[in-house]
């Protein structure tokens, strides 16, 4: 892939995880007020904490070149509420 095509994927996936990020204040907020016992918020804080983390760290988790089929592009983080669905 062309250093130029990896800048501007590299930018699409950071202008991503920036919303996500913006999105994961809300989210993680809900989540910890709606905590029905210490336990409860005690998971619902530390899930989000790891996600937020995983959601910083991404970026430097790309592959300093990427394969043309991007089979090697690893995939975005997906936030507590987003694993719930997808399971």
């Amino acid at each position: 892939m062309a250093y130029a095509d990896k800048e501007t994927l590299v930018g699409h996936m950071r202008t991503t995880r920036d919303h996500k990020l913006a999105l994961s204040d809300i989210d993680m907020l809900r989540a910890v007020e709606d905590a029905a016992s210490f336990a409860a918020f005690s998971t619902a804080r530390s899930d989000w904490s790891t996600y937020r983390q995983a959601l910083r760290d991404y970026p430097s988790t790309f592959p300093d070149e990427l394969e043309d089929d991007l089979s090697d592009m690893p995939a975005m983080p997906l936030s507590p509420n987003e694993q719930v669905t997808e399971e």
